[in-house]
């Protein structure tokens, strides 16, 4: 692709050479018909739909007629040589000219085997009017070669010049050979990378998503589609990442549809069917649609965990807070490292308490959360932003200060580097379902510093930044020295771009002892390409802990840069243990094997 964004292997260029119209051409067959000088700088081109130009003057070919006129002014320059020479051994000794010097100089050659045939524009008509001449006149001109060149060094001059000449067209001969050559072959090697680009493309995407790398995956997909539509096996496997990442639910929901017409399905393979039209069903609000496939799928499998979480999903989108607070927590009790279903309970308690006035449930709620926040994973910060109003709810002010503190020290996005389940409706644990309840604890509370900063975070997680930085002003200029409110402030910062700010907060004393400060040097250091900086910040965040996962991100990377692949992989395996679904090591590790 040219910078203009012209294909360079679409057959799209057309030529006018001595009134004929060659073509269509891609831009390489082209550039191999100039170099051979099938056609010249002189003949006219245009694409399929455009307007004639002269080759010579399309701002596509500037470097190739450029070039090409080189090469034709390195044999103007030993013709023209050669003349001279010839002219001036016609001088005589007192410094006058004889008549001879009025006969023109003969040719000493002129190819005849496809070389080089065009001169610059000023030199256009010489060769023509030449040659002509010496046809018309050819006793004359006979007789005046023998008088003029009688020198005895002539004869030699001459054989050198021919020598000359005749390399310099089998040079260029084998030059414009080399050319076509590899012209062909990258016009061939193309031909048969697009031709295996579907397949790799397809096979591409479908590995893409089983590794939970779904951003690549549909990247691939779409790539592979638009040379012609996959398969119906392939639609299928990629149906779900189609309703659950790329907001094309009903798509995904119609190629679901046709597979359950399909004779032949195994059971596991309806069961996922009928989970991915359910969880398009809820992403687009259809709940009664939802609900009664849904009952198919548990028809098949009443243990299907994705089928009783989506269930609980519905009644907490029906407004049936209580019943969704027991099918979670019984989910939770069964699978206690499903933070999805921790997330879940938490939202309903919170509702349910709201509703009945009493916070019993609360407590039992606020234990659960603090277990699960010792270690690290899926929805961490949200899990932290709910135990915030937990505490609120439960009255203790202290608890809520520690609650928020703790929220603060998460970098803004965190959630985001975490693959999200396919078959789960998994939105309902999205910040934008979270911000009424930020709206509401700020609106009621006292607007501390630090409640201003928690703020600003939950407007930074929807992406309203401009709100987000005006708050976190104000909360910077009432409480200038706040370690967790710099933090914030230096996250902020280098999400959008403002490295230099961002580090001038990092290098403050006050936020040192915050694992943040690390989290963002590290991430700054990578993006930077500083070696020694993220071998700095990692090793010392590691030493403090070895579970951290940006600290484990960091040391992957130092390895991989250092091409030691084997303690790369070892660091990623220690984080993949910590959370099988972190993008970034996902990343790192599929980059490493495939090579």
């Amino acid at each position: 692709m040219t910078s203009d964004g012209v294909s360079v292997s679409n057959k799209i260029w057309l030529i006018k050479s001595s009134n004929r119209i060659l073509g269509p051409y891609n831009l390489d067959e082209v550039i191999a018909l100039l170099v051979s000088h099938q056609v010249t700088v002189l003949d006219e081109i245009r694409q399929s739909e455009g307007r004639w130009e002269y080759i010579r003057e399309s701002k596509y070919f500037l470097n190739v007629v450029k070039n090409v006129r080189n090469l034709q002014d390195k044999n103007s320059d030993k013709t023209m040589t050669a003349s001279l020479a010839q002219q001036t051994s016609t001088k005589t000794d007192n410094g006058s000219t004889s008549i001879d010097d009025k006969t023109p100089p003969p040719v000493t050659s002129i190819p005849s085997d496809g070389a080089d045939l065009s001169f610059p524009e000023n030199f256009k008509d010489v060769i023509p009017r030449f040659e002509k001449n010496i046809n018309s006149n050819s006793s004359m001109n006979d007789g005046l070669i023998k008088k003029s060149y009688g020198a005895a060094n002539d004869h030699q001059l001459q054989g050198r010049i021919r020598k000359q000449t005749s390399a310099l067209t089998w040079f260029v001969s084998a030059v414009a050979l080399g050319v076509i050559v590899a012209a062909i072959f990258v016009v061939n090697k193309r031909d048969r990378q697009k031709a295996l680009g579907y397949e790799d493309l397809l096979n591409q995407a479908v590995r893409y998503k089983n590794l939970g790398l779904y951003e690549k995956a549909i990247q691939s997909y779409n790539k592979a589609a638009l040379m012609r539509l996959p398969n119906d096996e392939i639609q299928v496997q990629m149906a779900p990442l189609l309703i659950s990442e790329s907001n094309e639910s009903l798509q995904g929901r119609r190629i679901l549809e046709k597979t359950l017409t399909v004779e032949g399905r195994n059971r596991n393979e309806l069961i996922q069917a009928y989970l991915g039209i359910a969880v398009s069903h809820l992403i687009d609000g259809n709940l009664t649609e939802a609900d009664g496939t849904l009952q198919k799928a548990v028809g098949y499998e009443p243990s299907n965990e994705s089928a009783l979480m989506n269930l609980a999903i519905l009644q907490l989108k029906k407004g049936q807070d209580q019943r969704a607070q027991q099918e979670f927590l019984a989910i939770y009790k069964k699978n206690p490292k499903s933070n999805l279903a921790l997330y879940g309970y938490s939202v309903a308690t919170i509702e349910h308490s709201k509703s009945i006035k009493n916070n019993d449930q609360l407590k039992g709620l606020i234990s659960d959360l603090k277990l699960n926040l010792k270690s690290k994973g899926e929805l961490n910060h949200q899990l932290r932003f709910l135990l915030v109003l937990a505490e609120d709810l439960n009255g203790d002010a202290e608890a809520v200060h520690r609650a928020i503190t703790d929220f603060l020290a998460i970098d803004v996005g965190s959630s985001d580097s975490v693959a999200h389940p396919l078959f789960v409706h998994w939105q309902f644990s999205h910040w934008d379902y979270l911000e009424k309840y930020c709206s509401e604890i700020y609106e009621k509370s006292v607007q501390t510093p630090e409640m201003k900063a928690l703020r600003a975070v939950c407007l930074l997680e929807v992406h309203r930044d401009s709100e987000a930085e005006k708050i976190l002003e104000q909360a910077l200029s009432e409480s200038p020295k706040d370690p967790y409110i710099l933090g914030v402030q230096a996250g902020f910062l280098k999400n959008a771009g403002r490295i230099p700010e961002a580090m001038a907060i990092l290098k403050m004393p006050e936020i040192s002892s915050l694992s943040l400060k690390d989290h963002l040097l590290i991430q700054i250091c990578m993006s930077t390409m500083n070696v020694g900086c993220v071998e700095k910040a990692a090793s010392f965040l590691h030493q403090k802990d070895t579970t951290d996962l940006i600290a484990l991100e960091g040391l992957a990377w130092i390895q991989i840069k250092n091409k030691k692949n084997g303690p790369a992989l070892e660091y990623l395996r220690s984080g993949l243990e910590v959370e099988p679904h972190q993008i970034p090591l996902l990343e790192m590790r599929e980059t490493l094997e495939s090579q």
